[in-house]
């Protein structure tokens, strides 16, 4: 399937699923969530604070990722790439370097997208 395709796909599926444009519990923004939050686990790796974030984290992607271990594995590794692309993007425009900038958040909704196709069953877990 086509990057452009997919972002098509997921984001019909998306407006179709979300009644209420102010409902902050919706999966969307719940991921946005999750994003800082794997972000905070990955920078801290041990301690009190990576623990409690990771049990917060766990429990709240149990709410989106149903499946797989496969699945579940491939969604964290999404999820943490496109936010590490976000802050990546945010230090570039923040040095100036425009240029990069919108390169690098369409590379992070890309995986954004990815993470979504993957979890609304428009891709194939065995193609990945």
């Amino acid at each position: 399937m086509k990057k452009k395709e997919l972002k098509k796909r997921v984001e019909s599926a998306d407006s179709a699923k979300k009644v209420n444009a102010l409902d902050l519990s919706s999966d969307q923004d719940l991921t946005v969530g999750l994003m800082n939050l794997l972000y905070i686990e990955d920078f801290t790796k041990t301690g009190q604070l990576h623990d409690m974030v990771h049990e917060l984290r766990a429990s709240l992607m149990n709410k989106i990722v149903k499946t797989s271990d496969k699945k579940y594995q491939i969604s964290e590794k999404l999820l943490l790439e496109s936010m590490t692309l976000i802050e990546l993007a945010n230090k570039e425009l923040a040095a100036g370097n425009n240029k990069k900038v919108y390169q690098i958040y369409d590379e992070a909704y890309g995986r954004y997208s990815l993470f979504w196709g993957l979890n609304m069953g428009l891709i194939d877990l065995n193609e990945v």
